[in-house]
């Protein structure tokens, strides 16, 4: 069986890969010994029996929404491509505390509209001022500061540490107290 996309027997729908796939669970259930040898394997088919009675519900999201890739293969390949744009956008060999790693889905929002619209042309690229883009880069600083005060606080916990108690103790000082 194969995995690709444009297989023949595709199901058509998120209800049909379900019922194929509860069928298929239904019979391993059936003939799958439990003793013997065979008891870690009829103990994994009880597991994904039960995974897949907390999570069946999301797993073939992939048939109903076209923007969902059907493969895994798909799945990494968009993320490997976004990261390695922005590493290249960037500068840098990597994406950890990036603009990816302060946006997340919105970078990768950003980067899927792209993909599916083209680069912009130099024209295009041109229309944008420097004050424009001075705007737009206060904005993203603006939005992506919590996430830096976020990895700040773990890389420098001691000294964050003081600065929140004294923070702290400053607020809990009363006018009675300081007369």
């Amino acid at each position: 069986m194969s995995a690709a996309s444009d297989r023949p027997d595709r199901p058509a729908t998120a209800a049909e890969a379900q019922a194929r796939f509860e069928a298929y669970l239904t019979q391993l259930e059936a003939t799958t010994p439990r003793a013997g040898l065979a008891a870690p394997t009829g103990a994994f088919i009880d597991d994904l029996i039960r995974r897949y009675g907390r999570y069946g519900e999301h797993l073939f999201m992939c048939f109903d929404d076209p923007r969902i890739p059907a493969t895994t293969n798909d799945l990494e390949r968009f993320f490997g491509g976004s990261k390695q744009t922005l590493r290249h956008a960037l500068g840098c060999g990597s994406t950890t505390n990036s603009v990816l790693t302060n946006l997340g889905d919105e970078a990768l929002a950003a980067y899927q509209h792209v993909r599916q619209l083209g680069t912009p042309s130099a024209a295009e690229a041109g229309a944008c001022s420097p004050a424009d883009f001075l705007r737009s880069r206060s904005r993203l600083a603006r939005y992506e500061a919590p996430a830096i005060r976020r990895r700040s606080m773990v890389r420098h916990l001691p000294r964050r540490l003081d600065e929140l108690r004294a923070a702290w103790v400053g607020d809990q000082t009363t006018p009675e107290a300081d007369a």
